[in-house]
């Protein structure tokens, strides 16, 4: 592309983005599975102001504790020296220059929890929305120690922190409707506060700003998973959705990690009859049922009939779709490879790919195709020139 048509696609993209991206906060609801009626709050780091119907109500130090317990469409707040009353609307403001707090849900019960920078208390159909507005690099490095565990090589985290930060900003308007960004499960992306490995910290600042985008400089959709079992999935293939960058890749890094391999027993009756209940015609000859993948494959076939091989898994709760299938007496073995959706980056190919001395740039070209990596900050400066 010549330099104009670049300028022009990279202005596009930071309207798309943000004018301020790599100041942004993000509102991430945390708990939300779970229906919240009363918890603990504290200041681990930094002091912190309650601020409630806009007005500031006490500051709070290192270690002072408070009661915020949901009271029908308020809530109602005390120390455990006083009662400062029942309230509309609550937000808890760190003042310094870093500040984390500590949260212990009473009602019902869950082991303690740090979050770095704010806490905003909302009501929503008479459920408590608790919303940590937290700095983005914070959030990703709270991120990268949920979806990719605490070790690894440094490389592994660098890695790991573009991809979600990559797809942290490609779904913030998730859940917008209801308030806030990002939820902290699956449904987004998982993350149970601050990160307390050194590495995986400075990974997300060291990285800070760089995404994924794909040949259009569109951010891409930076699918993950634990383990592909020496191949990759296309997207077409899982999610029917075709996207150029997210392509089959061969990968030899992952094929003697922990969970390259698995099995299932299924007693033959009983796999008989899943296969009838999804139209397949049978009968008693056992050598119909066998299956093999020495490649990947989308559907499991017997004559004439078929099934996804996603369906099985689903059905199942198989760990992958990577798998062959053979009869043993009254049994059906699946000997499986792999374990999650198998599209995009495989993490412990990844981790593997980073012992080895593989680069982030590296590791993000190989299970990426035709992406790019670029740092946003330097849209900025296509805005003004």
């Amino acid at each position: 592309l010549k330099y104009k048509q670049m300028k022009l696609l990279f202005l596009i993209l930071l309207f798309v983005i943000s004018n301020n991206i790599f100041s942004q906060r993000l509102k991430i609801r945390i708990y939300s599975e779970n229906n919240i009626k009363s918890f603990v709050f504290a200041p681990s780091e930094g002091t912190y102001n309650l601020q409630c119907d806009t007005n500031i109500i006490v500051t709070l130090n290192k270690d002072e504790i408070i009661n915020i317990v949901q009271n029908n469409d308020s809530f109602e707040i005390k120390s455990l020296k006083q009662s400062f009353g029942k309230f509309k609307s609550v937000q808890l403001i760190g003042k310094d220059n870093f500040n984390n707090f500590k949260i212990k849900c009473t009602n019902p019960n869950y082991s303690l929890r740090i979050y770095n920078d704010d806490l905003l208390l909302n009501l929503s159909n008479n459920s408590l929305l608790l919303i940590n507005d937290v700095e983005l690099d914070n959030y990703i490095a709270g991120v990268v120690e949920c979806e990719g565990g605490p070790k690894a090589n440094i490389e592994y985290f660098k890695t790991q922190a573009i991809i979600c930060r990559t797809y942290a900003l490609e779904n913030l308007s998730r859940h917008i409707t209801e308030g806030y960004y990002l939820c902290d499960n699956v449904h987004c992306q998982v993350y149970r506060g601050n990160s307390k490995n050194k590495d995986i910290y400075n990974a997300a600042t060291l990285t800070s700003g760089l995404v994924i985008v794909d040949s259009t400089l569109r951010l891409i959709n930076a699918a993950f998973h634990s383990n592909c079992g020496g191949q990759t999935v296309s997207s077409e293939d899982v999610w029917l959705t075709n996207k150029s960058y997210l392509k089959s890749v061969k990968d030899s890094f992952c094929i003697n990690k922990r969970n390259a391999k698995w099995e299932k027993t299924i007693p033959f009756e009983t796999w008989k009859q899943y296969l009838q209940s999804n139209g397949f015609h049978l009968n008693s000859d056992t050598n119909l049922y066998v299956f093999n993948q020495p490649f990947r494959k989308t559907y499991y076939k017997i004559n004439n009939d078929s099934i996804p091989l996603r369906k099985i898994r689903l059905d199942l709760n198989l760990k992958s779709t990577y798998f062959n299938v053979t009869v043993l007496n009254n049994n059906v073995i699946l000997k499986g490879r792999g374990y999650g959706h198998a599209v995009g980056l495989c993490q412990e190919g990844a981790m593997e790919m980073a012992k080895l001395n593989y680069s982030y740039k590296d590791i993000i070209k190989f299970y990426y195709k035709n992406t790019f990596i670029v740092n946003m900050r330097s849209l900025e400066q296509f805005q003004t020139n």
